[in-house]
């Protein structure tokens, strides 16, 4: 067995150490050769309360293990069965969850640069047939990443599980057996034990066959997500995808901005689908995401937002720096008018009654020099996208909008050469 370990020379490398024997293969080979690249050498082990002495027995041997090599290990220990019912997931999540935030957290205190997962071809091919059973699309196929960004890297995914027992026999090393890994009703446990021998027996070669498909299969994928990285327009609050009647392009700019917005895996084919078929859709027309994020149509693209609560506080018109949501604004006497974007208001002609708040159902608006209309037609004719009209922040009495923020004022409040001018002015978060 030969790693490449020169890319983390002088590194500090934390080995995931479950004490099986995969993962005590790729530290004693980080052990032997730590010297020589100037690895700074650490492993972590995880205990999570499922299988009781046996799991207690694994983490012990791990502990005497890095004693006997004189490597530091960070130790971590929950309930996890309690963990899985309290948030409502499979047993399976919360382990991996809790082992992630474990690592994650290591990787966050820069205590370590790298964690090391012992991950190997076989698992790739095991991940990658997964994968295709229940549906996956070219992203699914490409199987198990060689490193990310997050700081994980997997040394052995090139290396065959054969080839990591060799290594084990050879350097007479002892290891742990997990016996869940031999439950065959387990899905994959089922494709490691079952199918991919029989794959094996059928084509001489499979294995490492379908983990050559997952890296073919990832090339083309980075490509199409590269082609789909000029779709995205950055947005206050949210990610615009234009328009693009090429589906694979489409989909992949909406993972992108969904990605972009926190959401990594509760999205489904059906909610892409659903952000594709908006194209063809009215604007304003949503489709609903997971995590409170919304798709909607506007004009030349799908926006995704997270939405939120309209805002209900009302706040009497004075002078003063106000802010509902994310509309912040000052209301200023002035001494002239100018062209600065400014909204501009006779101050004699506001009621004592008027109020900032968000619009509401049944607002009416009199537009400057023309007729009056509902606001909602307003703003739609104004081509202000949904979003913004749900809560764009008006001055009104009652029904009568006397002023839109940001956008118009009402002929009802037009300055004149009598006029006691007020100046609403809107400013930036911060500002």
């Amino acid at each position: 067995m030969k790693l490449n370990l020169s890319p983390y020379q002088n590194k500090k490398i934390c080995i995931a150490l479950s004490g099986g024997g995969d993962s005590v293969a790729l530290l004693h080979y980080f052990y032997t050769h730590a010297q020589k690249y100037g690895i700074i050498l650490s492993a972590a082990n995880c205990e999570h309360g499922i299988r009781g002495q046996d799991s207690l027995s694994d983490s012990l041997f791990v502990k005497e293990l890095c004693q006997k090599w004189n490597i530091p290990l960070f130790s971590f220990s929950v309930d996890c069965v309690l963990l899985a019912k309290e948030k409502k997931v499979s047993l399976e999540t919360a382990a991996r969850n809790f082992r992630y935030e474990c690592f994650d957290g290591l990787l966050a205190d820069r205590r370590v640069d790298f964690v090391a997962t012992a991950h190997h071809q076989n698992d790739n091919a095991e991940t990658v047939l997964f994968h295709i059973c229940r549906g996956a699309s070219l992203t699914g196929a490409s199987g198990i990443a060689e490193t990310d960004r997050r700081g994980y890297i997997r040394p052995l995914l090139h290396t065959a599980k054969q080839e990591i027992c060799n290594y084990l026999q050879e350097n007479g090393l002892s290891y742990r057996l997990d016996k869940t890994n031999e439950d065959d009703s387990i899905t994959r446990n089922g494709i490691r034990l079952k199918a991919l021998p029989l794959l094996e027996k059928i084509t001489p070669g499979a294995t490492a066959n379908i983990a050559r498909f997952a890296a073919l299969a990832k090339a083309d994928d980075e490509l199409l997500y590269e082609l789909a990285q000029p779709l995205l327009l950055p947005l206050d609050g949210g990610v615009k995808v234009l328009f693009c009647d090429k589906k694979p392009l489409f989909q992949r700019a909406c993972l992108l901005a969904l990605k972009a917005m926190g959401i990594e895996k509760d999205y489904t084919l059906a909610h892409l689908n659903a952000l594709f078929d908006l194209q063809a859709k009215n604007n304003g027309d949503k489709a609903p995401m997971p995590e409170n994020i919304t798709g909607i149509r506007e004009y030349d693209g799908v926006v995704l937002y997270r939405s939120k609560a309209r805002q209900t506080q009302e706040i009497p018109f004075q002078t003063g720096t106000f802010c509902l949501g994310k509309t912040r604004w000052s209301v200023e006497q002035s001494a002239v008018r100018e062209r600065d974007g400014c909204l501009y208001l006779d101050g004699d002609k506001i009621p004592a009654s008027a109020v900032f708040r968000t619009r509401r159902t049944g607002d009416m608006f009199q537009k400057f020099g023309g007729g009056t209309k509902k606001l909602k037609d307003y703003l739609i004719d104004k081509k202000i996208p949904l979003r913004e009209r749900e809560n764009c922040v008006v001055l009104a009495d009652g029904r009568q909008i006397l002023a839109i923020v940001g956008i118009e004022i009402s002929q009802k409040v037009k300055v004149d050469k009598n006029s006691k001018i007020i100046k609403i002015k809107i400013q930036k978060q911060g500002e």
